[in-house]
């Protein structure tokens, strides 16, 4: 597929033990024809943690590698430059303490190709320090759907969600789209619009994009409750008003979300924050006439909980996560 040019963008601050890697998968990508846009952030002095000269290596020794540097001001401001900066057909994304399997790239875009579609999506690896997970769980082989499928299947946790990193997109997508600088959830208040303007979108399981699952992740952070409600609200409002026939489905997921915030901040050994979140979901579906609220039997239980034994919820929780991550240790 050469003559097909992709934009890969990297936003880089701070990863200097994982970056190596991450470049290494990204030049040995079988689809060659790539425009690799790193974007280096840099404390106020001027200083970094030696991003800057490992990618002032690559882009030395590969004429596709281009380097921009700038003042880390977030990662919505540098997703944005990277976008500026890009030439590209195509747009992918990169996280620097990620990698990507050889073929990635040639997967997206055979299936965009293939089907027609604007938008590529791939199956992701969790990767540990001492243990790999998969989406591998998930239904085998591509499935080709509609901007409401895509909400559907986001909204009912059944497949990919709403990361920019898996994904390919046709330049056009990203038309008047910017990830705004003032949110700490810059993927969920955009990636939703850009889906909605793909006419087609590709979905196949199999995965290609290695995920490291770090301690010092945003989402693992004790804000992470509040910065969620917030895009998930922007989220709740946009697939409202583009996709009405998924009312019930929107409400159903900001249940779940809520419910999620109230376990977070007592996690985070902040229950007194409970309190706004119960009010809301209180106020979501007060007169108990969402069907798919009404017969979900676990997610009444856990609303009972949340609303009354919000302790009891958050210890169960607890438990449940020391379960499933009994063993597993993520990188610093």
């Amino acid at each position: 597929m050469a003559g097909e040019k992709i934009s890969v963008i990297i936003i880089i601050y701070r990863v200097k033990e994982y970056l190596r890697a991450c470049l290494n998968s990204v030049s040995a990508q079988t689809h060659r024809d790539l425009e690799v846009i790193m974007v280096v952030g840099k404390d106020p002095d001027g200083t970094d943690d030696g991003c800057q000269e490992i990618c002032m290596e690559y882009a030395a020794k590969d004429q596709r590698f281009k380097m921009i540097t700038c003042k880390a001001a977030g990662v919505s401001d540098a997703r944005n430059r990277g976008l500026s900066a890009a030439t590209g057909d195509y747009i992918g994304f990169v996280d620097s303490d990620d990698y990507i399997d050889r073929d990635m790239f040639e997967h997206l875009l055979s299936l965009m190709t293939s089907h027609n579609a604007d938008i590529s999506v791939c199956g992701r690896y969790y990767e540990y320090v001492n243990k790999t997970l998969s989406d591998s769980s998930l239904p085998d082989g591509p499935r080709f759907m509609s901007a409401k499928d895509a909400m559907e299947m986001i909204l009912s946790g059944t497949g990919f969600y709403l990361h920019s990193w898996d994904k390919l997109y046709k330049r056009e997508m990203w038309d008047g789209v910017l990830f705004p600088v003032d949110s700490y959830v810059e993927d969920r208040v955009v990636i939703d619009k850009v889906l909605g303007k793909a006419t087609g979108i590709v979905y196949d399981p199999t995965p290609k994009y290695h995920y490291r699952e770090r301690r010092c992740s945003m989402s693992k952070s004790g804000d992470v409750a509040a910065h969620n409600e917030e895009a998930n609200r922007e989220l709740s409002v946009y697939i409202k008003s583009q996709f009405p026939e998924l009312c019930n489905l929107v409400d159903h997921y900001m249940t779940y979300e809520y419910i999620t915030a109230i376990q977070n901040v007592y996690l985070s050994g902040a229950p007194q924050k409970a309190a706004v979140y119960q009010n809301k979901l209180k106020n979501l579906d007060p007169e108990n006439k969402n069907p798919l609220i009404r017969g979900d039997k676990k997610l009444q239980l856990k609303r009972f909980l949340a609303l009354h034994l919000p302790s009891v919820l958050s210890s169960n929780t607890k438990r449940r996560n020391k379960k499933l991550e009994k063993g597993l240790e993520r990188f610093t």
